[in-house]
């Protein structure tokens, strides 16, 4: 939950997935966001591209956390229905110049920052790996059957390990899987689509997989469109770091 312009507070997808903050034009009029600039720019999702304006949140406050004249986007277009989910992303971009650290506890549902301290697990059980920065986003490793990838750290995805069709076939899955079932519409910053038309189906792994310090003998794998990317179904049940300081993500089972 977060307050902008000090209007009441509203929910926001905290989505590592989105380098900067975008906003639905209902969103952006119910908490006066005002235009930066006039400036339209081409953003581009999972699902493709679409055309937004750069504007300006005049004050956000996260928790006791506030900050002033923080950049962001304003979709040209809805794609969302009114206040549903994905019509407020908060990006990674704001953290990342703040803060020396951002936990998403998914066991408790919380967000914590840091600003100043460096960050310390706290869990009995925590894997780490390091990530790096690509196109503004966090990426990590991930191995199987003797294969590697670059991957997305994305919150913003309700998904577990995505792949697309080239690495499926590389792993032995060209065909085969199971359908992500009739009717599913995946949604995205560039658009929706449904899950037939874009070919998403479910396969599972037997050569195994590694990531952030894991390794699981036997892993589902959703293929489907946009960038390679490991989604909040792998991370829930943990408390998810990014220490940006170290340049390393924690997990804590």
């Amino acid at each position: 939950m977060a307050s902008i312009n000090d209007r009441a507070p509203i929910a926001l997808l905290f989505d590592t997935g989105a380098v900067t903050s975008v906003f639905e034009p209902d969103i952006a009029t119910a908490t006066g966001l005002l235009p930066a600039s006039g400036q339209s720019v081409t953003i581009r999702g999972v699902h493709g591209s679409t055309s937004a304006t750069q504007a300006m949140m005049q004050t956000l406050k996260i928790g006791s956390w506030r900050a002033d004249h923080v950049p962001c986007l304003v979709r040209s277009r809805s794609a969302f229905r009114v206040g549903g989910l994905g019509s407020a992303i908060l990006g990674i971009d704001h953290f990342r110049r703040h803060c020396t650290f951002v936990t998403i506890d998914y066991r408790r549902g919380g967000l914590e920052a840091g600003f100043s301290r460096p960050f310390q697990p706290g869990g009995s059980h925590a894997t780490r790996a390091p990530f790096r920065w690509v196109n503004g986003l966090p990426v990590i490793r991930v191995n199987s059957g003797g294969d590697s990838w670059d991957a997305v750290v994305d919150t913003g995805s309700s998904w577990g390990i995505v792949i697309d069709q080239d690495t499926a076939s590389r792993l032995g899955h060209a065909r085969g899987g199971f359908s992500m079932g009739e009717g599913l519409i995946l949604s995205g910053v560039g658009g929706s689509v449904s899950a037939d038309k874009a070919g998403a189906r479910v396969v599972r792994g037997t050569g195994g997989v590694s990531l952030c310090g894991e390794t699981h003998a036997a892993a589902a794998f959703y293929v489907m469109p946009g960038p390679k990317r490991v989604g909040s179904r792998y991370w829930a049940g943990s408390r998810l770091t990014l220490d940006f300081v170290t340049k390393t993500l924690w997990l804590e089972r």
